[in-house]
């Protein structure tokens, strides 16, 4: 194997295969990346842990055809810090060391046979494509809402529902619930799967790579015995959860009997500064509502607390003829601040003067968060605290 590569592409491919491979490494190849220079001039990176997969094709200087494993970690080291010049990259005699060569530095690293890696297997089905961008912004809406908790594999990821009415993204951890939706479909073609979050994360960075160079391009995805998304020169496979998602269309409250409107700004400064004392097992803060403010506290038996008020629109919505002796007190409700926090970091940045609407179910077991202007776009469902 030998071809010539330039330093920025080889940095990048390495880089974006990365974060596939396993923590643990229970099959020494799992921590390998498999380069293949083929005769017809495509040079083709590998990475898996056996959940998920990244091949990365580029067309380089394919000077003589061959493969071999090279550790990952390694790789990334090498190329992370290369000058910005052409790579040539020789597999020597032995057949057992890749040479690398870039202006005056010159390195030697030992790989394995590329017969030792695992067989990626491909997707035999019709694909779908989309908007990158309009996927990207639904999984930058819903990633973070995703549990941790290994054990609930079933929301452990993101359900995806494409159909003729467009797409939907969905992700819960029982304590709040993301909702994107947009009419992206152009076709009859329908696809239902669940993401597993780290699919999920990797794919949200290769399309934010993807879309810095070309805003129009579209990701195809195919549904077979696993999942497959193709972007560009990048292909990944992704081992589909399996299991019922919830009934997530239950959770969302049809009908509201508060309404409260703030700036998006001024809340997550607020939230900032009185979520210092916040207990550190809830991070409870308990909003206030008036008719014309919205008082912000929090309290810790160890540390203190904390109190702010700030501008709010706040109105019943049914009999609001009783609103006056109700609202004498003000209406109170509490809240996680980091689920708060994490929904405000959702904010665009290019519309500082944003403001959060707020619709209170009910029951009020429910609270409906959404930014101005985006309601049947994005939602987010979060459950107070007791």
């Amino acid at each position: 194997m030998e071809a010539i590569i330039h330093a920025k592409q080889l940095k990048e491919q390495v880089g974006a295969l990365q974060g596939i491979f396993a923590r643990k490494e229970t099959i020494p190849a799992l921590g390998k990346i498999k380069i293949d220079a083929n005769s017809n001039g495509v040079f083709v990176m590998t990475a898996t842990d056996l959940d998920i997969s990244l091949i990365i094709e580029q067309e380089v200087d394919i000077l003589q055809s061959g493969s071999i494993c090279l550790s990952g970690k390694k790789l990334g080291e090498i190329t992370g810090n290369l000058p910005n010049e052409p790579v040539h990259l020789k597999l020597d005699k032995s057949g057992a060391r890749v040479e690398f060569q870039a202006g005056r530095f010159k390195s030697k690293l030992s790989g394995t046979d590329s017969d030792t890696f695992p067989e990626v297997p491909r997707v035999n089905a019709e694909s779908l494509k989309l908007p990158a961008t309009v996927f990207y912004e639904g999984l930058r809406r819903t990633i973070f809402g995703v549990t941790e908790d290994n054990k609930r594999f079933t929301i452990n990821g993101i359900l995806l529902v494409l159909d003729n009415s467009g797409l939907k993204m969905v992700s819960t951890d029982g304590h709040r619930l993301c909702f994107f939706q947009t009419a992206a479909s152009q076709s009859n073609q329908t696809l239902t799967c669940l993401i597993p979050i780290k699919a999920a994360r990797e794919l949200k960075n290769l399309l934010a790579s993807e879309i810095r160079n070309n805003q129009k391009i579209d990701l195809k995805i195919k549904k077979g015995s696993q999942l497959e998304f193709e972007i560009g020169n990048k292909l990944m496979t992704a081992r589909e959860i399996t299991g019922n998602f919830p009934n997530w269309e239950m959770v969302i409250p049809k009908t509201f009997e508060y309404f409260a409107e703030t700036k998006a700004n001024e809340l997550k400064d607020a939230l900032t500064r009185v979520g210092v004392m916040a207990d550190d097992a809830h991070r409870r803060i308990e909003f206030i509502f008036n008719q014309n403010k919205l008082t912000l506290k929090s309290e810790s038996a160890e540390t203190g607390n904390s109190t702010e008020e700030i501008n709010c629109t706040f109105q019943k919505l049914n009999n609001p003829e009783n609103e006056t002796n109700e609202m004498a007190d003000g209406w109170k409700i509490a809240f996680n601040t980091k689920y708060l926090m994490e929904f405000l970091a959702l904010q665009n940045a290019k519309q500082n003067e944003s403001r959060v609407i707020w619709k209170f179910g009910s029951n009020v077991s429910q609270t409906l968060l959404a930014f101005e202007g985006e309601e049947r776009l994005f939602s987010y469902v979060l459950v107070p605290l007791k």
